[in-house]
């Protein structure tokens, strides 16, 4: 249900997802804090087995949602783990009410894991914004939908979208995103804060990961704001 990315510390889980009708699987992320705690990112549905592996590595303590996409399986965690701390992405408490949200995230990390991670807004889309984190320890990135990919493993569908969208095999920013950035100072003031962390391997939503030369990849994937 998990796999390890750094030992001990940080894993990923992956599992099937359509949008719009067209598979494009997703992946969420998990580190274990300094203190043991659980930090998750973009939740994946939480069946009995995913619930299981948490429960065997740590206590789940906080359920981030990194924009206003990652959110749809959050209310299981929310109701799973009642002691966890919910965060939202800007704008998604408006778009989900329902959801008991504790705080909305920021460009500082929050107390309780900023000896782990880092974090800052992406700004500049007008369609939505996406909080970036770093593990600084593993140094990776953990991204959402700023970066995707499709390889020769993906769907029929996914593989021809992203081969028309210029990112198959090539992460980058879909079509649609990459066309709303319409701020593009603030873009790349975002851009140039993420380059200036210390990190080689990235970790996308959708997509496989880049296993190394990481900054490269994300300052060509932008190279179109600068």
């Amino acid at each position: 249900m998990l796999r390890e990315v750094s030992p001990d510390r940080l894993w990923i889980s992956e599992s099937p997802l359509r949008f719009y009708g067209i598979e494009m699987g997703m992946r969420m992320s998990v580190c274990r804090l300094s203190d043991g705690d659980l930090w998750v990112h973009s939740p994946l549905e939480l069946d009995r087995g995913l619930r299981r592996t948490l429960d065997s590595l740590g206590q789940v303590r906080y359920v981030v949602s990194p924009n206003k996409l990652h959110h749809l399986f959050m209310g299981y965690y929310a109701a799973a783990y009642p002691d966890a701390r919910i965060y939202a992405s800007p704008g998604l408490p408006k778009k989900r009410p329902d959801l008991p949200f504790h705080a909305t995230l920021g460009d500082r990390p929050e107390p309780e894991w900023e000896r782990c991670l880092d974090q800052t807004m992406f700004r500049g889309n007008a369609f939505m914004e996406e909080v970036v984190f770093l593990h600084r320890q593993s140094r990776t990135l953990i991204l959402a939908d700023l970066l995707e990919s499709a390889h020769p493993d993906s769907s029929p569908l996914m593989r021809l979208f992203r081969r028309l969208f210029g990112i198959y095999e090539k992460p980058g920013p879909p079509l649609d995103m990459k066309l709303l950035f319409r701020d593009r100072a603030a873009a790349r003031a975002s851009l140039e804060r993420v380059l200036s962390w210390d990190f080689d391997r990235i970790i996308l939503a959708h997509g496989h990961l880049v296993e190394t030369d990481g900054k490269k990849v994300l300052r060509k994937a932008y190279s179109f704001l600068r």
